[in-house]
């Protein structure tokens, strides 16, 4: 355990028997656990009785305001606590040993060099390599995933808590863009891993053959549909407030979203229902409404199915 007090944040939504492995999994390299369950009410009791149980500190939220709102509360927590660093965590999320100490060591390594440390996240978030040029103790980190991300309480102080009303997707990233923008370096830890399981995989087909394309993988991963009004909604306020300070990475992402849209598009059933989840991220983003998803949006998008042939079930 880092001599710098570390507290480990994990946000819930009806969580499982997996979140009981990935609080294990940490609760011994670090200070202290906080679970902030997200409104999922009396079904979670049994599983949040036992994580407090194992010694975890458990916050019920009465109402469902989405994962910034939830690990804010736990990072709120943590610091009043007195935690020099939080790492926030995903209910599924499964850490090795020495996978805080590798983080905090990275951390205190970059500073020693003189860097303006923001942020530290692992080199593999489920076996996709973040960090960006040769293998290093430490270098900068393409992407930003909450889950693992090592935050410097002082960080936090200075640039804010996470954007609560992004509600759910690319809440990290932007944080990630707020942190750089404001002088701070985010890195990604040489050598660490984070086991994580991402959406549910599916083949690239058309008209029943598989796709391959130079640089175009021929899997893909897909997200349950309603998310997507988050992800098209929050890309394009992303887009608009930090283009200047960060238009590579802005125009890179861009593109990489634009052909996931599309791709999701094309294998929805039926198209229509998710291209009016599409119109209405728009609309909402035109117009600066954030927050939760409009409830009458919600069974357009339930109405919605994958047609395609699934490789490996994944996350919801």
């Amino acid at each position: 355990m880092s001599a710098s007090p570390v507290w480990a944040v994990f946000s819930t939504f009806r969580p499982g028997d997996a979140a009981l492995d990935a609080v294990s999994s940490v609760a011994e390299q670090v200070e202290g656990v906080i679970v902030v369950d997200d409104g999922s009410g009396p079904i979670a009791e049994a599983v949040l009785d036992r994580l407090e149980s194992a010694g975890a500190i458990v916050v019920r939220r009465p109402d469902n305001d989405g994962i910034a709102a939830a690990l804010n509360d736990g990072i709120a927590r943590a610091l009043d606590a007195g935690a020099a660093f939080v790492i926030t965590f995903d209910q599924d999320s499964r850490v090795a040993e020495g996978f805080v100490r590798n983080l905090v060591s990275a951390h205190d390594v970059a500073t020693r060099a003189g860097i303006h440390v923001g942020l530290v996240v692992p080199e593999y978030f489920a076996g996709v390599r973040q960090q960006t040029g040769p293998e290093a103790t430490f270098g900068d980190a393409a992407n930003v995933i909450q889950s693992g991300m090592l935050i410097p309480a002082a960080v936090i102080a200075e640039a804010g808590p996470l954007r609560e009303d992004f509600f759910i997707d690319l809440v990290d990233m932007e944080f990630g863009l707020r942190v750089r923008a404001r002088g701070w370096r985010v890195l990604a830890a040489g050598g660490v891993r984070m086991e994580h399981t991402l959406g549910t995989r599916y083949r690239r087909e058309l008209f029943g053959r598989t796709v391959v394309l130079p640089g175009v993988p021929a899997e893909f991963s897909l997200s349950t549909p309603f998310r997507y009004f988050y992800r098209v909604r929050n890309r394009l306020i992303l887009n608009r407030e930090y283009f200047l300070s960060a238009p590579g990475q802005i125009i890179r992402e861009t593109l990489l979203d634009g052909i996931h849209f599309a791709n999701a598009w094309w294998v929805a059933r039926p198209r229509r229902a998710l291209a009016r989840v599409y119109r209405a991220a728009l609309v909402a983003a035109v117009r600066g409404r954030m927050g939760r998803m409009p409830d009458a949006l919600m069974p357009i998008a339930a109405e919605i199915r994958w047609d395609a042939p699934v490789v490996a079930e994944g996350e919801k």
